[in-house]
């Protein structure tokens, strides 16, 4: 289990960036004329809820002092509320890491900006960003298409599960949460930090964002049924393709202890003087044809303590299979930062990249927007994923619904499975499911364990859940 902390650097820029005064009026939203927005891919929604979560972990740690920037000298960039059909505006595009940090901590809302309903806040919170030549929406991740203002406020509004599983001609009672948060309640968690505390949560999130773009750039431009371009190797000569996870084009981020900006950063006790730098990606062409099916963490499989653990349950499991060490699901809660809401995918990302060796393996662990993709695309990511000389776990996002997963006795939520496996003769995807059934409700049935499921039912549970997202 790694300790570092890889938002260090981060939070150590960001102290240079706030204090220029000119930062606000440097990345003003210019939009882009004729961005086309995500087609919706469910239904209308139901109404949108309000309320804001409530915390189970009270242990959790708060920021320090040290750790939370100042507010800037002059007001941050105003956030301008797009309309409900047009894409959410766009910042030019960050070119290096301290620009884009400077972009991050300059449209940070704050109290006094925040719209009063989740719906409104929404586009303030989910806040889009152009990392070199991909888009990133905090919350959502890499997204192939720019949202439009009534998709991201799509997001918060509750799903009429009753009306589409009558459409799918199946009948299940609503039954309890299972762990993953809501895009309602990401936005209220977001909403009620306080501006420090807002800006170090984005900052941390869009840290590993830049530190994957690459792996976002391929993934984008996979076509329709998985496969690579024709020519995805760079042609001699035309540049170098920045190492996910290294300092490559991140202009202005100084090591832990040198000046910044004229004042000495002095780094917390356990920060670490070194981050192992996940290796290059590797070309998307093919030359080694994969293995028709794979599985791994064989033994590793766990079941959640709490109703609302599948996170702590399923991060237990990629890491006990990392590094052979079963930590409890009360320890990876705290890490994690769950409620009674939930855990935020983010948070999963997040960790996996500072607790495991898996992004050694994968490269940087990123949150991927799956929208746009095909249930064949989501196969044939998989199996590049699991089944190349260095296979990894896939953080499966999807809405626990027993229209998609058949062994349930009710409907649940948002919800977390180990991505493990695939059989591309048999078309499925094999997880570990987290969550006991019966466990916490005497009629459920028995449902944790190994399963393999059909491709095309993981793809549409994934799209089931607002955010529509993946971690890989």
């Amino acid at each position: 289990m790694r300790t570092a902390t890889r938002g260090a650097a981060a939070l150590i820029t960001l102290g240079v960036l706030l204090s220029q005064a000119p930062l606000a009026r440097a990345y003003e939203f210019v939009p882009r004329d004729g961005a086309v927005g995500a087609a919706p891919t469910t239904g209308p929604l139901g109404a949108e809820p309000t309320a804001a979560p409530s915390s189970e972990v009270s242990d959790r740690v708060e920021p320090s002092d040290d750790s939370t920037p100042a507010e800037p000298s002059v007001p941050p960039t105003a956030v301008p509320t797009p309309a409900d059909d047009e894409p959410v505006a766009e910042l030019p595009a960050a070119r290096s890491w301290s620009e884009l940090a400077g972009q991050v901590a300059a449209t940070s809302p704050t109290h006094l900006t925040l719209r009063a309903t989740t719906a409104e806040q929404s586009k303030q919170v989910m806040r889009c960003f152009k990392l070199e030549t991909e888009n990133y929406c905090l919350g959502l991740g890499f997204v192939d298409k720019i949202p439009t203002g009534a998709e991201i406020s799509s997001t918060v509004a509750e799903p009429d599960v009753a009306r589409d599983d009558l459409r799918a001609g199946v009948s299940a009672e609503q039954d309890i949460a299972t762990g993953a948060l809501s895009p309602a309640a990401f936005v209220a968690e977001r909403a009620e930090m306080t501006k420090g505390e807002r800006t170090n949560a984005e900052l941390e999130e869009m840290q590993a964002a830049w530190d994957g773009r690459d792996k976002a750039r391929a993934l984008r431009e996979l076509d329709a049924d998985g496969n690579p371009p024709p020519s995805s190797t760079p042609a001699p000569g035309s540049g170098t393709t920045t190492v996910p996870g290294s300092d490559a084009g991140r202009t202005g981020v100084p090591a832990a202890g040198e000046p910044s900006g004229g004042q000495t950063v002095v780094p917390k006790p356990g920060d670490p003087s070194t981050k192992p730098t996940p290796p290059p990606l590797k070309p998307p062409t093919v030359t080694k044809p994969k293995p028709v099916a794979n599985y791994i963490m064989k033994g590793f499989q766990t079941s959640q303590d709490k109703g609302y653990w599948c996170g702590p349950a399923t991060f237990q499991s990629i890491d006990w299979a990392d590094d052979k060490q079963k930590d409890t699901q009360a320890s990876w809660a705290k890490d994690l930062g769950a409620t009674t809401s939930g855990t935020a995918i983010t948070s999963m990302v997040k960790q996996t990249n500072l607790k495991t060796n898996w992004d050694l393996a994968a490269g940087t662990y990123i949150v991927q927007n799956v929208s746009h993709w095909t249930p064949a695309k989501f196969l044939q990511v998989h199996q590049n994923h699991l089944g190349d000389g260095a296979p990894a776990p896939v953080i499966e996002h999807v809405q626990l619904l027993k229209r998609y997963f058949p062994y349930l006795a009710f409907n649940h939520s948002g919800h977390y499975q180990v991505g493990r496996g695939y059989d591309t003769k048999a078309k499925t995807i094999g997880i570990f499911e987290v969550f006991n059934e019966r466990r916490f409700n005497s009629r459920g049935n028995v449902t944790d364990g190994p399963r393999n499921i059909p491709a095309t039912a993981m793809f549409n549970a994934t799209l089931a859940n607002s955010f529509k997202n993946i971690g890989l």
